[in-house]
C-alpha cells in the first residue's frame, strides 16, 4: 500500500480516535501527522493488520502527549463533539440535540479509566476488532476483551445515573400544552 493510499484509508481513523483520546482539534491534527510521518518513513513490509499498527502508533503518541501534559501545567480541556458528515439538512433542534449528546458522551467517556476508556474507543469508534485492539494496545486478547466488558458495564451505569439526575431536575422540560 502506497503512503497516499495509507493515508486516505485510515486518516478518519485515526483522526478520531486521537480527537477522542485528547479531546481537543488541533492536538488530534498534530498527532495523526506524526502518526503518518512516522508510518510513511516505517517499513510496512511485515505489517499484517495495518490499521491496528496504526492505531498502536496513535495509541503511544497521544499517551506521549498526556505524559508531557501531566508533567507539565496541564489544563482542563473543553468537550468535545462529534464531527460526522451530515447527510441532510438538520434542524436547529437536532443540531443541538446532537451537540448536547455528543457532548454528554465526551463527559461519559472521560469518566471512564484511561485503559478502559482506550479499548472501548479502539473497539467502537476504531472500528478494531478484539485482536486487533489488543494488538494495538499490546495487551493479550483475554485483557483487551475484559477491558471492553468492563467499560460497556461502566458506561451503562454512568449513562443510567446521568439520566436518574436529569429525569430528577429536569421538570422545567415538562410542558403543560
Amino acid at each position: 500500500m502506497d503512503d497516499n493510499t495509507l493515508f486516505q484509508t485510515y486518516k478518519e481513523d485515526v483522526y478520531r480516535y486521537c480527537l477522542h483520546m485528547l479531546r481537543s482539534q488541533t492536538d488530534a491534527e498534530d498527532i495523526c501527522q506524526e502518526v503518518f510521518v512516522k508510518a510513511m518513513l516505517a517499513d510496512r513490509d511485515k505489517v499484517e493488520h495495518m490499521k491496528a499498527w496504526l492505531m498502536r502508533i496513535a495509541a503511544n503518541e497521544c499517551h506521549s502527549l498526556m505524559r508531557r501534559r501531566t508533567n507539565g501545567n496541564m489544563k482542563e480541556k473543553k468537550a468535545f463533539s462529534i464531527n460526522l458528515p451530515l447527510r441532510s439538512p438538520q434542524s436547529v433542534e437536532s443540531a443541538y440535540e446532537r451537540a448536547e449528546t455528543a457532548d454528554e458522551f465526551g463527559r461519559l467517556l472521560n469518566k471512564l479509566k484511561p485503559k478502559v476508556r482506550e479499548a472501548m474507543l479502539l473497539y467502537y469508534m476504531a472500528d478494531l476488532s478484539t485482536a486487533e485492539t489488543a494488538e494495538a494496545l499490546g495487551i493479550p486478547v483475554g485483557t483487551a476483551k475484559s477491558r471492553i466488558n468492563r467499560g460497556v458495564k461502566m458506561f451503562k451505569k454512568l449513562y443510567e445515573k446521568a439520566m436518574e439526575s436529569r429525569g430528577k431536575g429536569s421538570d422545567h422540560h415538562v410542558s403543560n400544552y
